[in-house]
């Protein structure tokens, strides 16, 4: 009978104690969410008290603005290059790591510096190396290669690599670091039968290191994926999304229109519509990086 009250007493404790952090969260985070859906199917310009119910006209009319859909496919091909681009980075700064070459301990600390540090002032720093008057040309102009100096920035075609180069410069050193906890949670008797077996080079990394390290590799396509997705600071301090909406995202579409055109409702309803189909892809892709993962 004590142990049955014990028990209750346990179960109620444990309740009271995790409360204040569940009505947190869902203040912060349901609440806003659940606000924003009701927002998008008003007019309301996010100031007045009056709006009027408007129904589905918001989302219908995300399909026929040019903006929204330049900036969509601007964000997936940001996306796209920084996951892909920045694997490959992380994943190899993560095996040079694992050798514990001489001053490792220095890199792995200057790798990590750049993610902590805001994105605003990165991007304000990379400026002033691809600007016009900036040091990247100014170094060409001085090494007698005029023919390949341009307007970085302000160049339709090369504006959106400019900005995946500085995302996944920022986030290698953070990706590196998960890559190389999953590298040396592999137990090293496997590493030992590996070479007993005559499995080395690709086939070690093919066949040992990359299905043994798919947990890790879960984790960063899930930060890869909703972090370019939702990327902004760096594209509005570097352009504010120019030239021509080459270099705007979805989430400068959402600040444009809820600021700029005091279009909180629509804007309510490009942020929902887009937290959806991330969603929907970070699901996706948990789904399939988990049955890729063994156990050992």
């Amino acid at each position: 009978m004590l142990t049955l009250k014990n028990s209750k007493k346990e179960h109620v404790f444990s309740v009271i104690s995790v409360l204040p952090a569940l009505l947190l969260f869902i203040t912060v985070v349901y609440y806003p969410l659940v606000k924003t859906l009701f927002f998008s199917f008003t007019d309301w310009n996010g100031y007045s008290k009056s709006f009027n119910i408007v129904g589905m006209k918001n989302f219908t009319q995300i399909f026929k603005d040019y903006p929204v859909y330049i900036s969509f496919w601007n964000t997936i091909y940001i996306a796209f290059v920084c996951l892909v681009v920045g694997t490959v980075v992380q994943f190899s700064l993560a095996l040079i790591l694992d050798m514990e070459l001489k001053g490792s301990k220095i890199f792995k600390a200057v790798f990590y510096l750049p993610c902590v540090i805001s994105p605003l002032i990165i991007a304000i720093t990379w400026s002033q190396f691809f600007q016009y008057i900036g040091i990247i040309n100014t170094l060409l102009n001085t090494l007698h290669l005029e023919m390949f100096t341009r307007d970085w920035l302000w160049n339709k075609d090369t504006v959106k690599n400019i900005i995946c180069f500085i995302n996944v410069w920022q986030w290698a050193g953070y990706g590196s670091i998960i890559y190389l906890t999953g590298l040396n949670s592999i137990p090293a008797e496997i590493y030992e039968a590996c070479q007993l077996d005559g499995a080395t080079g690709l086939k070690k990394l093919r066949y040992i290191i990359l299905p043994l390290i798919m947990p890790a590799i879960t984790i960063n396509g899930f930060i890869g994926i909703t972090g370019s997705l939702r990327i902004f600071d760096i594209p509005f301090a570097l352009t504010q999304g120019g030239p021509m909406n080459a270099s705007s995202t979805i989430t400068m579409a959402i600040v444009n229109n809820a600021f700029d055109g005091q279009r909180f409702g629509y804007a309510s309803s490009i942020g929902f519509l887009f937290f959806m189909f991330i969603a929907v892809l970070t699901v996706t892709q948990l789904r399939l990086t988990r049955r890729l993962e063994v156990e050992y």
